[in-house]
């Protein structure tokens, strides 16, 4: 089904996560709630590249504590 899911949800699912992507997905989802600087301490490099895509791909959200 993944033809028909991929045309479904748009062209933003048609491509493969990167490694840097899928580590800090995967960082996102261990130790949530996280804060970017926390991903770069885990990881050891900046992630801001990662975290856009993720963001684009609506596989993470910002979520503002300060509400």
């Amino acid at each position: 089904y993944h033809k028909t899911v991929a045309l479904l949800n748009g062209e933003k699912f048609l491509k493969r996560l990167s490694v840097a992507a899928l580590e800090t997905l995967a960082i996102i989802a261990y130790k949530q709630p996280i804060t970017k600087s926390e991903i770069e301490s885990i990881r050891g490099v900046n992630c801001d590249y990662a975290v856009q895509k993720l963001l684009e791909k609506d596989l993470i959200i910002i979520y503002n504590i300060n509400k």
